[in-house]
Parts: C-alpha cells; structure tokens; sequence
C-alpha cells in the first residue's frame, strides 16, 4: 500500500493506483466518484482520470472512522425541515397524503384527481377539467415557439407573460386560485405543440392532460399511448422536498404571486442536475450506439467522466421504485425501439459492473422511447406534472406563514 505521509497538497494517483490505494476494484473506485464521495481529473492522455491523493486519504480514514476537520468536510447540504402534509416518501414508495402514489399510477388514477389530491381541495371528479379553457397563447410565446427551443424556455416565457397580462397579482390565498392553477396546466400542456399547430386542449378524454401532451409532442391521440403517459404524471407529480419545491415554498413564503413561485421552481427544475437531467439520460443512450455492447460503452464513459446521468439516489435504499414502474411499464408497452433496448442494456450493464440502480429520469427516457416521443420529451412531461406539486407547496407554504431565512455557517476568516 501507499505510504500516508506523502506530501498531499499536489500528488495525484493513476485509476489502477487509488484502487489499490484503497484496497477495491475498479468498478468500486468509479462507484464513488459516481457518488461525489472523490473527485476525478482528467490525465495528461486525455483518455485517463487522476484522483487526489488528499481525498484518497480522507475517504479511507473516514471509512475508518477518523473525524475530518470541520472545513473540509463534503460540501453537502440537506436543507431545512419543513413540516409539510403533501407528500411523504418511504422505505419503497412515496405517498400523496397518505395514498400510494405507484398504486395510484398502476390503478389509472387519472392525472388530474392526482393533482385535486395534492391541492387538497376535496374534489374527486375531473368533470370540472373538461370544462376549463386553456389562458390565452401571449403572441411573443407563438413567436418564440420552434422545435430548437427548449421546452422548460417557452414555459419560463409562458409565466412571465401571463403574470404580465393578467389584471389581477393571484395571490395564493385568494379564493380563485385553484381556477387558475387548473387553466396553467391545461395551458402547459398543449404548448409543446404550438409550433406544429398542435396546441389543442383534448378535454373530453379519460386522461385530459395526458392526451394533450401526447397529441402535443406527437400527433398521436392514441388512448393506450395517453394511459402511459398518464402514469408518468401520476408518478412525478411530487416528490417532498426537492430543490424545485424548496424554491417554490421560499417564493411563497415571501408572498410572491402563483406565477411567480411556479417561475422560482422552474427556473431551479432547469437545472441538469434536476429536471434536464432525464435529456441527460437520452444523451447518454445515443453516446451508447457507436458501441457494440453497453459494456464496451460503459468502459469507455467512466474513462472520461466520473457519474452516469439516470442512475442511483440515497433516498432510496434498493433503488427509486418509480423508475421500476416506469421501465417496466415501456418494456410492456413497447420492445421495438432501438434506443430503449439499448437503454434496457445499459440499465442491466451498470446494474452488474457498478451495483447502481435507475432513477426517475432513466424511468422517463424509457418512456419516451416506448411512445417514439421526441428528444426531451422526459423533461416536459416531468415539469407539466411537477407543476401540480408545486402549486401545492407554495400554497401549503402561505398557509402557514412567515418567510423561510436558513442560516448560514460561516466558514471563511475570522
């Protein structure tokens, strides 16, 4: 083994060396990094990682119970506890006040009781969605509308604009509030297909919103196709205390306007660490096709890059169960599509070499593949259904008053 009272500040080890540094395979080696436990640089070749030997040492003594130093300790952050009675996740499930949410997507629970469940408002008929009309298309949002542009853009430009042309601030404690949130999602939901000319509410489906979506990104009005994607919604309608959420409830907490919350969480949602990072599944899956075998694939990925977009969680001990549901669901559905048997490969391939499960936004890229659905599809369909969730929230959050202000640790110069 490598003598410890090496001089730290600037040695690095080759991949071969801080596994055997710390006395593991390989694979165990690309596990952590995948992990963020230790950080990897790119070698002098190009094609190799280097790991500091500094965080080798810190990882092992940590292993070995050995306290760090305050300021050198992981930069994590879980944030505050808020009371909340939305949604409560579970050794293997997560629950909508107190209803499976994966049972709910495997009974067919419509999409829109979903989010009458969430908002707590005692509503157990969708009727009341079939008769909404969706928030007039502002022209600068038509303008805007082209398959080049991001989805999760034209919702931000969707927001700002509503906000800017509606005479009344919506306030999250007023009594139409409810109205208003049904007519945002509706209006969500269909503008993924403005610039196709495919911007019409399907209101008098099973699965209103599902349908909409569907002929919205695809044309396809498909009831079987709808009942997929409906399950989708059901599933990633809200997930506790996420960062999105987290940013909602501050928005809230400080009075801002339905819109205004909505933006402050999709504007978080954004992030390729949160809702883009099912693109980032996809991303990966076409990488994939230039190889012969996921493994060949895989190989050669942990050699430039240290975590797999779409795979693991620590909120789950046995992995995320909704990404199960949702795979499973997409292999049902349909086997026919190159990129999801790929996908399928390459759930198998880092399941075996690095004993690492799915998450949700591999969950979503499967079924986007199963429905032939274009490229970041997953993301749409996650922040259209999210959206439910975080109304949620930032009502919850007004209700009980008070701004959330978390303090901070100082750790600079004193």
């Amino acid at each position: 083994m490598l003598d410890l009272m090496i001089d730290t500040e600037e040695t690095f080890l080759t991949g071969a060396q801080a596994a055997e540094f710390l006395g593991v395979k390989s694979a165990t080696l690309y596990a952590y990094a995948s992990r963020g436990l230790i950080e990897s640089f790119p070698a002098d070749n190009g094609r190799e990682r280097n790991y500091r030997l500094s965080d080798l040492i810190k990882l092992r003594q940590a292993a070995r119970g050995v306290k760090t130093t305050k300021d050198a300790e992981t930069p994590t952050w879980t944030g505050p506890a808020i009371k909340s009675s939305i949604t409560e996740i579970r050794n293997d499930a997560h629950a909508y006040r107190g209803q499976n949410a994966l049972d709910l997507a495997l009974a067919n629970e419509p999409f829109e009781l979903v989010a009458e469940l969430l908002w707590d408002t005692q509503n157990s008929s969708h009727k009341a969605w079939k008769k909404i009309k969706p928030l007039a298309i502002p022209k600068q949002l038509k303008a805007a509308a082209s398959s080049e542009v991001d989805y999760l853009d034209l919702l931000k430009l969707l927001l700002v604009s509503e906000e800017m042309v509606d005479p009344v601030a919506r306030k999250l404690l007023a009594d139409d509030v409810f109205d208003t949130a049904r007519r945002l999602i509706v209006t969500m939901s269909l503008t993924p297909g403005l610039a196709d000319n495919r911007d019409q509410y399907i209101a008098d489906s099973d699965f209103p919103i599902a349908q909409t979506i569907l002929n919205a990104l695809s044309g396809n009005k498909s009831r079987e196709r709808a009942r997929l994607i409906n399950c989708a919604l059901v599933i990633c309608a809200d997930h506790e205390l996420n960062a999105s959420a987290l940013a909602a409830r501050i928005a809230a907490s400080c009075d801002a306007s339905l819109y205004s919350c909505l933006l402050s969480a999709l504007g978080t949602f954004s992030g390729s660490l949160h809702g883009s990072a099912s693109k980032r599944a996809e991303d990966i899956v076409i990488s994939s096709q230039k190889f012969k075998t996921a493994r060949a694939w895989l190989k050669d990925y942990l050699r430039q890059y240290d975590s797999i977009p779409g795979f693991g969680t620590g909120l789950y001990a046995t992995g995320d169960p909704r990404a199960k549901i949702l795979i499973d669901a997409a292999e049902a559905f349909s086997s026919k599509s190159s990129h999801l048997r790929r996908l399928l490969e390459i759930v198998a391939c880092i399941r075996e070499q690095l004993g690492t499960e799915p998450n949700l936004d591999i969950g979503l890229a499967a079924i986007s593949y199963a429905l032939s659905l274009p490229p970041g599809s997953g993301s749409t369909i996650f922040a259209i259904s999210r959206t439910a969730g975080w109304i949620a929230h930032s009502i919850e959050q007004r209700m009980y008053g008070g701004a959330i202000r978390p303090r901070a640790r100082y750790i600079g110069k004193t």
